[in-house]
């Protein structure tokens, strides 16, 4: 049995806290379950919406998708939902620039599922370690997969908040 707590922080730098999240411990679609936190872009136009429609969007194209793998289940909505995105963006010019990070999970079994897309992070935690699972889709990420950047620099570089995908 899962049983799962949620919570956001809106930080030390930001007024609106661009951060949405959305969690089950019951079916979603052919998902047993379904864990998903979205980041707005903070700088961006209407980054709290980006991220709210954002998780919105996946857990309706979950709740309908034809998919039989949990991969192809997560990859369809996530894409769905950048689509959606990008066209309410050249719709509404409030809402134009506008986008967020996303990281999703599920559990069935023993196994573990995930899909990210920028820089939020899943991490498993234990009583003997923190692993970070996944992998950051941002400029200093890409350094240091390149051998550019040292990871104990990444820290404080100056472009450590651009991200290469959202």
């Amino acid at each position: 049995m899962i049983k799962t707590f949620s919570i956001t922080d809106i930080g030390k730098r930001r007024k609106l806290n661009q951060d949405y999240v959305y969690t089950s411990e019951m079916p979603i679609g052919k998902l047993n379950n379904l864990f998903l936190v979205a980041d707005g872009m903070g700088g961006h136009n209407a980054g709290d919406y980006a991220s709210r429609y954002t998780i919105e969007t996946i857990v309706d194209e979950i709740g309908k998708s034809d998919e039989e793998s949990r991969i192809a289940v997560l990859e369809s909505a996530i894409k769905s939902a950048n689509v959606h995105i990008r066209q309410k963006a050249e719709e509404d010019a409030e809402l134009n620039g506008m986008g967020t990070t996303v990281v999703a999970a599920t559990i069935d079994g023993d196994n573990l599922c995930v899909a990210n897309v920028g820089d939020s992070r899943l991490y498993i935690i234990n009583n003997k370690e923190i692993k970070q699972i996944t992998r950051d889709h941002s400029l200093v990420e890409e350094m240091i997969r390149m051998g550019g950047l040292k990871r104990e620099l990444a820290r404080t570089h100056p472009d450590k908040n651009i991200i290469t995908r959202a």
